[in-house]
């Protein structure tokens, strides 16, 4: 009988090969969760559609539904708009399944925060359903003042005819982290997508981003930066797939990481697939380092070294975090901590 480690994903493919789960996890084994997962009370949950299937095409969708149990289920009626965000925060260990869906009109922010124990597991499958005229805004982010685990995170986000869907990510990785978007743009929808991480030590952080276009007039920006120290990997994958009816897709790509250590790694891979003639599209990647002549800049004016690195890797980086103030201040940590 083929062992459950055998069917994780691993280097000989294309999509996983510089996140090697296969190899990260070992021999360890995988547990499903021991308690069903309690969230905490929400104004609009609606679990009247019942428990939703999670996707079985690949080995971590057929792992979380063999060890996740059913899907929790959550509705925003059409036209509701929640004060506060759906908070879900409590995914430490083991596999789990959930579902999000926002009727026409509908308006709601997600704030998603991960973390794992040392040598723990967490895989944890997400769909969004963004109906007509609906707006999504998710956060994530994950802990940076914990042993690191091994975190998959994957969301599957179908968006309907004039859609919004912003999302920024936040991540220090981990022993093995992945965050993955696959975004269905089915009609006209516009997406704001930005996304940082922040590597030491041997730590792995892999965003991976797929938007593919079905329909017309869509409008996409996905920016994402990252800072690498120590022996760190960071990983970014993102592809455009724009099919023969998503004329006039206007799409704008990018990822750009600074490399503080030479025993650092980046590794990245923008790409397009496009079958319509009448698009906008572009990609751009750049990996470096810090600007020594800013550096020397800011030294001439009496900015101690640590604090000059430390100013400008902080702009470098919440630039692609939006006004969000609590990752600013995650960030600010970070820097404050190795400056």
């Amino acid at each position: 009988m083929t062992h459950m480690r055998d069917r994780l994903p691993h280097k000989g493919l294309e999509a996983w090969k510089w996140s090697d789960l296969r190899g990260v996890v070992g021999e360890a084994p995988i547990e499903g969760l021991e308690d069903r997962m309690k969230l905490r009370l929400w104004n609009y949950i609606d679990f009247s559609d019942g428990p939703q299937p999670a996707p079985r095409d690949d080995a971590m969708g057929q792992i979380s539904s063999a060890f996740g149990g059913d899907a929790i289920s959550y509705v925003v009626p059409e036209g509701a708009q929640p004060e506060s965000p759906l908070e879900l925060s409590q995914f430490s260990a083991g596999n789990v399944r959930i579902r999000v869906e926002l009727k026409a009109g509908a308006r709601l922010q997600v704030r998603e925060g991960y973390g794992t124990t040392d040598g723990g597991f967490s895989n944890v499958e997400i769909t969004y359903v963004v109906h007509d005229g609906a707006e999504l805004d998710r956060i994530v982010t994950t802990a940076k003042d914990i042993d690191p685990g091994v975190l998959h995170v994957r969301a599957h986000v179908t968006l309907w005819n004039d859609a919004k869907f912003n999302q920024t990510q936040l991540t220090f990785g981990g022993k093995f982290t992945r965050l993955e978007t696959r975004i269905a743009c089915m009609g006209a929808v516009e997406v704001e997508m930005s996304g940082a991480y922040l590597l030491d030590g041997k730590r792995h952080a892999d965003m991976t981003n797929y938007i593919d276009f079905a329909a017309p007039g869509s409008t996409v920006r996905d920016a994402v930066a990252g800072v690498v120290t120590d022996a760190s990997r960071g990983v970014f994958q993102g592809k455009f797939h724009v099919r023969r009816p998503a004329q006039e897709t206007d799409a704008e790509m990018r990822h750009d990481a600074l490399m503080l250590s030479d025993r650092a790694k980046v590794n990245a891979k923008p790409e397009l697939e496009i079958y319509a003639d009448d698009v906008e599209c572009a990609h751009g990647n750049t990996v470096g380092q810090l600007d020594e002549s800013a550096l020397f800049y800011m030294r001439q004016r009496g900015i101690p070294l640590g604090q000059a690195r430390a100013m400008l890797l902080e702009a470098f980086v919440v630039a692609r975090l939006g006004d969000d103030e609590a990752m600013a201040e995650q960030v600010r940590g970070w820097l404050e901590a190795r400056a």
